[in-house]
């Protein structure tokens, strides 16, 4: 039996987070969401006594996904969670490319079940355990105040 390298895994994870499966629609990363963005079930949620606001959506495969807006209804964060990975690539948007090349330099560096790329403004942190996949995304300098990273689940 063949094992896998680190770097092996890496480059199937990669493949997976490009061409993910698809979510429901809704405003990507940096965006400003629009009244066409909100998709059939999507809930909006309040924390931290309203401090952080969230839209959770759950699509037809059980992935569910957050997006964080801050009070002008832009998405700083998004974070999500189920059998499948999302459409990363519609998460993040125009990020999307800062988080492939972010990713192609650390092959090798992270983990044999999670991945974290920081750059520039932009922070993606994934995992990956059996059948169930989690992650969050998030633009450092968008994080409303008093609202942080861990805010982000």
């Amino acid at each position: 039996m063949k094992s896998i390298r680190n770097p092996d895994y890496i480059a199937i994870v990669l493949a997976i987070l490009a061409f993910g499966a698809t979510t429901a629609a809704h405003a990507q990363l940096g965006a400003t969401e629009r009244g066409g963005d909100v998709s059939q079930g999507a809930v909006m949620h309040r924390a931290r006594g309203g401090l952080v606001a969230y839209r959770e959506t759950t699509d037809a495969n059980g992935i569910v996904v957050r997006q964080y807006l801050d009070s002008g209804g832009t998405v700083y964060a998004v974070s999500w969670r189920g059998p499948a990975m999302p459409d990363v690539r519609a998460l993040l948007g125009a990020y999307f490319e800062t988080f492939r090349a972010g990713a192609d330099a650390t092959i090798g560096e992270a983990g044999l079940h999670t991945a974290r790329v920081a750059k520039g403004d932009l922070v993606v942190e994934n995992r990956v355990r059996l059948r169930e996949f989690s992650g969050r995304a998030w633009l450092a300098s968008a994080l409303p105040p008093g609202v942080s990273a861990m805010d982000i689940q």
